[in-house]
Parts: structure tokens; sequence; C-alpha cells
């Protein structure tokens, strides 16, 4: 039988995809992006998307109408918090 393991190399259940350190980790780092509001691909602001509790893009996602300015080109930058 073979022991699943995490990235960081902790011992995990064969359903887990990480351990919850490093689960803990990735939200940490997601909700210091969200805190300070900047995309940090581009640097436009970041708005939230209310279709998904915790789901954030850059302001300049998807189709030109639907971008913060049409005329700038787009970012696909997404990212998930807690709530």
């Amino acid at each position: 039988m073979t022991t699943n393991r995490c990235k960081c190399g902790k011992r995990i259940s064969k359903y887990a995809r990480e351990c919850k350190a490093c689960v803990d980790a990735r939200y940490a780092e997601s909700e210091a992006i969200v805190a300070k509001g900047e995309c940090p691909d581009c640097g436009r602001p970041l708005r939230r998307n209310s279709a998904l509790t915790g789901w954030w893009q850059c302001s300049q996602f998807g189709s030109e109408r639907f971008r913060a300015d049409p005329t700038k080109p787009p970012c696909s930058f997404q990212i998930f918090t807690r709530g």
C-alpha cells in the first residue's frame, strides 16, 4: 500500500489533495491579495463576484462590456477566499 503525501511531505488521507497546513497557507495568501485590493498581474482593482462566496476577479476580467476600462487589455486573474 502506498502512502499519500502532500506537496510539503506530510502524510494525508487517500481522498485529500493537500494537508490542512497547506490549505490554510493558500487561503492566507489569497486573503492577503484581496486585502491589498489590487490585481497582482496587472495592478488594476479587484472586484468581488457575488455568484460564489469568496470569489474575486480583476476588474479587467471578461469581455469589453464588463471591464472597468474597455480600452485597456483584459486580465484573467481570479482568486478564492474563505468568505
